[in-house]
């Protein structure tokens, strides 16, 4: 595997002011299954590698940057982060408007979503699971923006990154039912799956960006990475094509 390191960001946050990445696999010092920019710091990977690979990915982007990380329970609880508090449990979703602390998640499937409002100087960081994607986890992100920090919806911008595409996130009817209860509209996005009697594909990317729509977000101001996880295997660790163990990818973003 190439080792140069590679990550994504999206441009329109980043031009507005916040420095913001999802990585890849790409770039670190991990081998065997956590090769080679493991991040997962629960992973089983040797801690010392895993800090090496912060050390790199943090190198020119968020090198102040004081990391606060979320101890991710697939849940929609959110926290206000006003100060360096290191790792918060059961959250899944972090916003601020500080100044040099860094909203850090961990992925390998999920959906990473990304807020930044320039007007009121608010950045989000969301974790959303197929459980978040249906308990409108986008769009409370967007409620816990505007009743915290008075940010109007139409200001936010927002990013859905790298995670399953539809193609490979097949589900049994349960899901599927969960998501049609929860969120009426996403029954456009859950479809019968032409391989299996009984499956659905459920794309959790066009449900997160009509979250955001619904809670206000302009359409121009959501951008959707469209860069599939379980596709991509030299780019991207997955859960659902790799299992356990397996090395993780981080979301980060600052001020």
């Amino acid at each position: 595997m190439d080792n140069k390191l590679e990550i994504f960001s999206f441009q329109h946050i980043l031009a507005a002011g916040a420095t913001n990445c999802v990585s890849t696999r790409k770039g670190g010092v991990s081998t065997g299954v956590y090769e080679s920019m493991n991040l997962g710091r629960n992973s089983g990977d040797d801690p010392t590698n895993i800090q090496r690979n912060y050390e790199i990915l943090r190198e020119g982007l968020f090198d102040t940057g004081r990391l606060v990380f979320s101890q991710q329970t697939h849940s929609t609880n959110i926290v206000a982060v006003y100060s360096d508090t290191g790792e918060l449990t059961d959250v899944d979703g972090l916003v601020t408007d500080v100044e040099g602390i860094v909203l850090t998640t961990y992925f390998a499937d999920c959906v990473p979503l990304f807020f930044y409002d320039p007007i009121c100087g608010v950045i989000g960081n969301a974790h959303a699971g197929w459980r978040g994607c249906a308990e409108n986890m986008a769009g409370k992100m967007v409620d816990k923006m505007v009743e915290h920090y008075c940010c109007k919806p139409s200001n936010i911008l927002a990013g859905i990154g790298p995670s399953i595409s539809a193609k490979h996130f097949e589900v049994d009817a349960d899901v599927a039912d969960k998501f049609k209860n929860t969120l009426p509209f996403s029954e456009e996005f859950v479809y019968n799956s032409q391989d299996v009697h009984g499956k659905f594909h459920i794309d959790l990317w066009k449900i997160c960006r009509e979250s955001l729509i619904l809670a206000g977000l302009r359409p121009e101001n959501i951008e959707i990475a469209g860069l599939c996880t379980y596709e991509n295997r030299d780019l991207f660790f997955s859960h659902r094509r790799d299992g356990l163990p397996r090395g993780s990818m981080v979301g980060m973003i600052s001020l």
